[in-house]
């Protein structure tokens, strides 16, 4: 019996000292603008761009304990503005022109998981892109997933870096987009 018992306070004591080692979950997520400066930009006339956020959270991070217990973080600008910022530098813009660019932000979430063997993290930002020219008009959608794990102990450094490779991912994936660049030139007169 005691044993038995020790065991049990052994065990209590390992599980209670892993948790005070497990990082806590920072209040704010740095995410950063990509580097464009390999990527020729396109010569045309300036469009009306803005992007829109129609997540229905502003929390980048989602750090999940149990099935009902998580912890959440947010950025430290706002991802609209941090994504409206890089694609101005991008594409030629004005607020009066005639050719409307809308960036809607569908989704930019790290959802940190708990396995048994420790945690998982996974990676999903999506865009859609609609451009309207009088009664014309595009719509495009980019998404990346990126998942990583198991990891044996939360690193957020390493969790922040491959949540900006995902959101840089995304976007040069939309400033590279072949198809709507050739729209862009047919209808941005």
């Amino acid at each position: 019996m005691r044993n038995i018992i020790a065991v049990v306070m052994l065990a209590s004591i390992i599980l209670l000292s892993g948790c005070s080692n497990t990082p806590s979950v920072p209040n704010e997520v740095r995410v950063t603008a990509p580097d464009i400066t390999d990527f020729q930009k396109p010569v045309m006339q300036p469009v009306r761009l803005s992007v829109r956020d129609q997540r229905t959270q502003n929390h980048v991070l989602r750090v999940e304990h149990t099935s009902d217990n998580a912890e959440f973080a947010t950025t430290h600008v706002p991802m609209a503005t941090l994504m409206s910022e890089a694609l101005k530098e991008y594409w030629p813009h004005d607020d009066d022109a005639n050719v409307v660019f809308t960036v809607y932000l569908e989704d930019a979430l790290t959802r940190v998981v708990p396995r048994s063997e420790g945690y998982s993290a996974e990676h999903h930002v999506a865009v859609r892109v609609v451009v309207r020219s009088g009664t014309e008009w595009i719509g495009r959608q980019y998404v990346t997933r990126v998942s990583g794990g198991p990891y044996r102990q939360v690193n957020y450094e390493q969790i922040t870096d491959t949540f900006n490779r995902a959101v840089h991912t995304n976007l040069r994936d939309l400033m590279s987009d072949q198809i709507l660049q050739e729209w862009l030139q047919e209808h941005v007169q």
